[in-house]
């Protein structure tokens, strides 16, 4: 009876010295697996604000939209060349940069007029636009130098098409190493536009219906932007524009955005280039140097614009005209 007690006693040790071992394992097995379920996330806070709002009848670009994809490029501190490249959506989502510090620049991808390059390094990452037609620049350049007054400078550098929003954020993060302690490691940034926004109006227009079209030019304007140093390029531009006309408040109004004004002490000057519906075009030339750096971005021309009359028939130019329809009865044989 005692070496049975002894048998029984000693298998019911094995039994669970056995199931103990294998809760160990099972265990052990789940919380390997929950080392690798951690994730690195981008939250993107987009400030998409504009203060300027101007209701008019051309596309102005001065809207800022949510994107539907953002870049992710992380750049190493010590050399400025790229690491990592991802794409995100519009308010953020996962990433997969490995562990280590960075300098993190995100960006709005896909706008309609901005181009990038320079990628490769931070320190010559850009934004910029393509210039305008080789006509429509000469047409600028050649009345400048013709009825310019003495102390109007010639518009300098390319002249290349207004920029519309990139949103940006720059930052150094540094992304630690995995651990079971955290499941999420969260990262967040602000992206705002690197372009400024600007409004311009000219209140009087006489003859604003003989307008068939017109647009704008600023001159000493930043080329681009340098936008993961957070700098512009002091090389020179004039940006070009669109301008709507109201017919019925007799008045041109638009808004338009720039990589900013060009540093130092130059002048801005703006030009209009107005149609008429007689193809005659009229210039008008205004420095508005010390209304460009107003903090509220509105630049006013008080001085009334005249756009007299265009000759000829309705209005001037080519009129065609279609003489009216006349019932002309013929008849049809049948059979």
């Amino acid at each position: 009876m005692r070496r049975y007690s002894y048998l029984l006693l000693l298998m019911s040790s094995i039994c669970l010295a056995s199931c103990s071992a294998d809760l160990r394992e099972l265990c052990y097995d789940h919380t390997h697996a929950e080392d690798y379920s951690a994730v690195l996330e981008l939250d993107l806070q987009l400030d998409i604000d504009v203060d300027i709002d101007v209701d008019i009848d051309v596309d102005t670009h001065t809207e800022i939209l949510v994107p539907q994809y953002m870049k992710v490029c992380c750049y190493s501190p010590q050399t400025g060349g790229i690491q990592t490249t991802e794409f995100v959506s519009g308010t953020g989502g996962p990433i997969h940069t490995p562990p280590g510090t960075y300098n993190m620049v995100v960006y709005s991808f896909g706008t309609e007029f901005i181009q990038i390059r320079g990628e490769g390094d931070i320190n010559t990452l850009e934004a910029f636009t393509s210039d305008i037609t080789a006509s429509k620049g000469a047409t600028l350049r050649g009345f400048s130098r013709q009825n310019r007054a003495e102390e109007i400078e010639e518009p300098q550098g390319p002249i290349i098409y207004a920029p519309d929003h990139l949103l940006v954020a720059c930052e150094q993060v540094e992304i630690p190493t995995f651990s079971t302690e955290r499941r999420v490691i969260t990262l967040t940034a602000v992206t705002r536009s690197i372009v400024e926004t600007y409004s311009f109006e000219v209140k009087t227009v006489v003859g604003a219906e003989y307008i068939e079209s017109c647009e704008a030019f600023v001159t000493n304007q930043a080329l681009s932007s340098f936008f993961g140093q957070g700098t512009v390029n002091p090389q020179p531009a004039t940006i070009s524009f669109p301008v709507g006309v109201d017919k019925e408040k007799n008045r041109l109004i638009t808004a338009f955005n720039t990589f900013g004004k060009l540093p130092g002490e130059s002048h801005t000057y703006l030009h209009i280039l107005i149609r008429d519906t007689g193809g005659e075009e009229h210039y008008i030339t205004e420095d508005i140097t010390d209304q460009f750096e107003k903090p509220d971005h509105k630049i006013i021309i008080d001085e009334p614009v005249e756009i007299p009359k265009p000759e000829g028939s309705g209005g001037g130019g080519i009129a065609p005209s279609v003489d009216p329809w006349e019932d002309v009865n013929h008849d049809v044989p049948i059979g």
